[in-house]
C-alpha cells in the first residue's frame, strides 16, 4: 500500500503545474537554468475585457448614475456596488466586467471590501482601471489650500530656539483647512511590527519631518538603569533646560541591538531638568536595560522646529507649525487622514486594478485574504506617501507587475500564500516594479518585499534606498532572480538585502542573478548582501553578482549551496562567510535541540514534517535530521551541525587578494566542499568595471581557471522596462 501511494505522489508531482521537478538540466545544484513551481505557476493571465459589460466614474458623476459614458458614477464604492448588482441581475458577461476611471483625484474615506460576491471568474475577470488619459488618485488625505498657512503666533515663535526659524514658522488651523481625524492618541507601537500611523504633513509628495533632533542622523548615548530604577539617558544640561517645557517628547531609536528599533509615541520621555537627563517611560521589543550603546532622536519637539520640512502638531488645539523650504504658493500639501486600509479582500477572486496612484494612506491600500483561486493582479499602479505598506495580502495566484513604490512609513509588498505541508506554490509573483524610499518610520523588517509559505517569484525588480532589508523570504520553494538592489541596509547591521533565517522549513530558495552593490551602513555593525541567518538550511545561491559589500554570511545551517558567483570586494568587505552557530558551544545551539528548541517547535507545529510527501518532494528540507538534544562536529547529521554545505566556483575579485575578511568554520570546511574559487587581484575580464557591468568577456581567464563558469547575464539584471 505504501508503495502504491508513492507511486501515486510522483504521478501528480510529474505531471502537476506545481511540480518540483522543474530544475531538470543536470546540474548537480538544481540547474543552472532550473527553476521552483513558482516560476512556472505566478504569472496571471492578461486580464483583457473583448467584450463585457463596462461603467464609468467620473469626479463629477453621482453614485445614483447607471454608470454609463453619460452618466458615470462617482466613486469607488458606487462603482463596486455597481458590478455587484449587475452580476446579481445579468451574471458575468463572457468578456467579464471593466470599470473605467476618468483622470482626477478620488477622495478615500471609507472602506472598500471585495468579497466572493465580488470576484469574476476565470476568463472573465472585474477589472478597474485608468482610463489612460490622464493621473486616477486614490487619496486618503486632505488638501490644504497653501493660502491658510499664516505667521505663527508671536508666543510660539518665543518657544522656538533658532532665530532663523523663528522668522519663517507657519501656522495652520487643521480643522478649519477640513481635516476631520486629528486624534493621536494611538501608540506606534514596539518592535517590528507596524500598529498604528501618525497623521502626517506631505509636500509635493515628500514626506516632511516632525521637529527633531538632532535633525539628522542619530545621537549616540548610553542607557542607563541601575538598581532597578526608570532607564535614563544623559543630556546637554542646556538641552535639560530647553526641553522641559516640552508637553509629549517622543523617541526613535536602536537602544539595545541594531537591528531592532523601537518608535515610542505619546508619553514616552520625560525630562529631569535637576539631573540633566531624559528617562525613558516606555520599553522597546527588547527590554532597555542598559547595555551597551544606543543610537537615537527625540521627535515632537517644537523648540527644535529650526530646518526647513520639519513641523510640530500641536495635537490638542489642532494646529500645526511649519517650517517651509520656500514659497507654498502652487504647490501641493497634503495631511493624511484615512485610518483604515483603502480596499480589503475578504475572499474575492479575478479581479485586476491596474494604472491608478494610491497616496496618503495612514495604513495600507490593499489588505486581506483573497479567494482560493485568487488571480488578483495589481499592475502599473504608483503607491506614493503612505503609513503603513502598499499590498499586504493573503493568497493565490497574487500578482504585482510594473509597480512604482516610495515614500512608504513601513514595507512595500506583504505575500502570504502557498502550503508547506502540501507543497503547493502560492503562485504569486511581484515582477518589473521599482521601490524606493520605504522604512520611513519602521525602519527594520519591513521591507520591499516579505515572502510568507510557499512557492513565490520575484524577479526583474529594482529595490533601492531603505534602511534595512529589500527582501525577506519567510518562505520554501521560491525564486529570487534578476533584481537590481543597491543602497539597502544603510542604517542598521546584522542584516542582509536579501534575508532569511531561524527556519527548517523554508528550503528549496534559488537566489539567482542578482546584481547587489553598496549595501553599506551608518550604523556600528555592517549588513551583507545575503544573509543565511541562524542554520536556515536547503538555499541555493548562484549566478549573482554583489558589489562594495559583504557579499554573503551563512549562520550555520546544512546543505546549502554556493555557486557561480561574482564577488567584487572593495577594502572593508568580504566574500563568504559561513559560521558554525549551532554547535554545542555556540549561541544558536539551544534553538536546534530536540524537542523544545526554537526551530524544532516552529517545524512540528506547522506540519507533519516526517511526511512521505515531503521526504519525497522536498529532499533538501532538512527534515531528516537526527532529534538529538545535543549537536557535535563530528556528527554530519545532529540538527546543529553545519554540513553538507557547497562553495565552489565562486569569483572572487579584489585588490586585497586572497579572502581577508572571509572564513569558512572548522565543522563546515570538513563536513562540506569548499573548492575551486578563484581569487583575483587584477581583472580578470570584465565587460566593463568602471560602468559597474561585470559581466564577464568571452576571452575571460576565468573560463580557464573555472570550467563550466556560467558567464552571468548582466543586461537581463532590473526592469525589463
Amino acid at each position: 500500500m505504501r508503495r502504491i501511494i508513492c507511486v501515486l505522489l510522483l504521478f501528480a508531482l510529474l505531471f502537476s503545474p506545481i511540480s518540483m521537478f522543474s530544475c531538470s538540466d543536470g546540474h548537480p545544484d538544481g540547474g543552472e537554468n532550473g527553476s521552483t513551481a513558482a516560476s512556472d505557476t505566478a504569472g496571471n493571465e492578461e486580464h483583457t475585457v473583448p467584450a463585457g459589460k463596462v461603467f464609468y466614474v467620473s469626479t463629477d458623476g453621482n453614485d445614483e448614475n447607471d454608470g454609463s459614458e453619460d452618466k458615470p458614477l462617482l466613486t469607488f464604492e458606487g462603482a463596486r456596488k455597481a458590478v455587484y448588482g449587475y452580476k446579481k441581475s445579468s451574471g458575468l458577461p463572457e468578456g467579464g466586467i471593466e470599470v473605467v476611471f476618468a483622470p482626477g483625484t478620488y477622495r478615500i474615506d471609507y472602506q472598500t471590501v471585495f468579497t466572493a460576491d465580488d470576484s469574476g471568474e476565470d476568463g472573465r475577470s472585474v477589472v478597474y482601471r485608468a482610463s489612460g488619459s490622464g493621473e486616477v488618485i486614490f487619496d486618503g488625505g486632505i488638501t490644504i489650500d497653501p493660502s491658510l498657512f499664516v505667521p505663527a503666533e508671536e508666543d510660539i515663535k518665543a518657544r522656538i530656539a533658532d532665530a532663523d526659524a523663528r522668522e519663517n514658522i507657519l501656522c495652520i488651523d487643521l480643522k478649519a483647512a477640513g481635516c476631520y481625524d486629528l486624534d493621536d492618541s494611538k501608540d506606534y507601537g514596539i518592535g517590528w511590527e507596524c500598529r498604528s500611523y501618525r497623521q502626517e504633513l506631505y509636500v509635493d509628495n515628500e514626506r516632511q519631518t516632525v521637529a527633531r533632533w538632532p535633525n539628522s542622523d542619530y545621537e549616540a548615548a548610553t542607557i542607563l538603569c541601575q538598581n532597578g530604577e526608570t532607564p535614563y539617558v544623559v543630556i546637554p544640561e542646556e538641552k535639560a533646560e530647553l526641553w522641559d517645557s516640552e508637553p509629549d517628547i517622543r523617541y526613535f531609536g536602536y537602544p539595545v541591538y541594531d537591528w531592532d528599533a523601537v518608535n515610542l509615541g505619546s508619553g514616552a520621555v520625560r525630562i529631569v531638568k535637576e539631573r540633566s537627563v531624559y528617562e525613558i517611560l516606555k520599553e522597546g521589543h527588547y527590554a532597555v536595560n542598559g547595555v551597551g550603546s544606543s543610537r537615537y532622536y527625540l521627535y515632537n519637539l517644537l523648540c527644535e522646529l529650526d530646518s526647513p520640512r520639519e513641523y510640530y502638531w500641536d495635537v490638542k488645539l489642532g494646529k500645526l507649525y511649519y517650517y517651509p523650504d520656500g514659497d507654498l504658493d502652487g504647490r501641493k500639501i497634503s495631511f493624511s487622514q484615512f485610518a483604515d486600509d483603502f480596499f480589503k479582500f475578504d475572499g474575492a477572486s479575478y479581479i485586476s486594478f491596474r494604472g491608478f496612484t494610491f497616496e496618503n494612506s495612514r495604513s495600507v491600500v490593499f489588505s486581506g485574504e483573497t479567494g482560493y483561486e485568487g488571480h488578483i493582479l495589481i499592475e502599473e499602479c504608483v503607491f506614493r506617501d503612505l503609513g503603513g505598506h502598499a499590498v499586504y495580502l493573503d493568497g493565490f495566484n497574487i500578482t504585482l507587475r510594473d509597480c512604482e513604490m516610495y515614500n512608504l512609513g513601513s514595507g512595500c509588498v506583504k505575500l502570504i500564500g502557498g502550503n508547506l505541508e502540501g507543497v503547493l506554490a502560492s503562485g504569486s509573483t511581484v515582477e518589473n516594479c521599482l521601490m524606493h524610499d520605504w522604512s520611513q518610520t519602521y525602519t527594520v523588517y519591513n521591507t520591499a518585499v516579505r515572502l510568507d509559505g510557499y512557492g513565490f517569484t520575484v524577479k526583474h525588480n529594482e529595490f533601492y534606498n531603505s534602511p534595512h532589508s529589500a527582501i525577506i523570504f519567510d518562505c520554501g520553494g521560491s525564486v529570487i532572480e534578476y533584481n537590481y538592489i543597491h543602497d539597502v541596509c544603510t542604517e542598521t547591521g546584522d542584516a542582509g538585502t536579501v534575508y532569511c533565517g531561524r527556519r527548517w522549513d523554508r528550503s528549496g530558495n534559488m537566489i539567482r542573478y542578482n546584481l547587489i552593490e553598496g549595501a553599506i551602513s551608518s550604523g556600528p555593525q555592517q549588513p551583507c548582501a545575503i544573509y543565511l541567518d541562524d542554520c536556515l538550511a536547503g538555499q541555493i545561491v548562484y549566478g549573482n553578482i554583489t558589489v562594495n559589500a559583504d557579499a554573503l554570511w551563512i549562520g550555520g545551517g546544512k546543505r546549502n549551496r554556493v555557486f557561480n558567483n561574482i564577488f567584487v570586494m572593495t577594502e572593508h568587505t568580504s566574500a563568504v562567510s559561513y559560521d558554525q552557530r549551532g554547535l554545542g558551544n555556540d549561541f544558536m545551539h539551544e534553538t536546534v535541540t530536540y524537542p523544545d528548541g526554537h526551530m524544532w517547535v516552529k517545524i512540528t507545529s506547522y506540519f507533519s514534517y516526517l511526511s512521505d510527501m515531503q521526504r519525497f518532494a522536498v529532499p533538501e528540507n532538512l527534515l531528516m535530521i537526527e532529534q538529538t538534544g545535543f549537536s557535535f562536529e563530528s556528527r554530519p547529521d545532529d540538527p546543529g551541525t553545519p554540513s553538507y554545505a557547497t562553495v565552489r566556483d565562486n569569483l572572487i575579485y579584489t585588490e586585497r587578494g586572497g579572502w581577508e575578511g572571509s572564513f569558512m568554520a572548522s565543522a563546515a570546511a570538513r563536513l562540506g566542499w569548499m573548492m575551486s574559487n578563484v581569487v583575483y587581484d587584477t581583472d580578470p575580464g570584465f565587460v566593463d568595471p568602471d560602468s559597474g557591468n561585470y559581466s564577464l568577456r568571452d576571452d575571460s581567464r576565468v573560463f580557464r581557471d573555472i570550467p563550466g563558469f556560467e558567464n552571468i547575464d548582466y543586461a537581463s539584471i532590473g526592469r525589463t522596462k
